[in-house]
């Protein structure tokens, strides 16, 4: 299987198990399930666009920092909802910012596959 296919693969996986988490109410591994499809999101974009995958979190802020605004701005402004998720319970609130940062994100950026957003429903 090839880089990208396995990204929009990982996407799609954890995207949707965090939905399914959310229908038990299993809010802190719904927001890490969704930080981490939002990471591979991102990671996605990248390597379709630049065939370079960050191999960190610095490296991934850097890259998007640098090459995509846009999306940097939008990562930038969940990425606390994340890291508290080590600490403190997780709130809805969490889980719908995230939530909306990810569609955005897809509906904004024209590289994502049809497989993608038929997952939030975007034609």
């Amino acid at each position: 299987m090839d880089q990208l296919n396995e990204l929009e693969l990982s996407f799609i996986e954890e995207y949707e198990s965090a939905l399914l988490l959310l229908e038990y109410s299993k809010h802190k591994s719904a927001v890490i399930l969704l930080s981490k499809a939002l990471f591979v999101l991102v990671d996605y974009i990248l390597f379709l666009k630049y065939r370079k995958l960050p191999k960190n979190h610095i490296e991934r802020f850097r890259i998007l920092e640098q090459k995509e605004a846009n999306i940097y701005s939008l990562v930038d402004s969940v990425w606390s909802k994340y890291t508290d998720t080590y600490s403190k319970p997780s709130a809805e609130e969490s889980i719908k910012l995230l939530q909306k940062v990810i569609i955005e994100i897809i509906s904004q950026d024209e590289t994502v596959s049809q497989k993608i957003k038929n997952i939030i429903g975007k034609k």
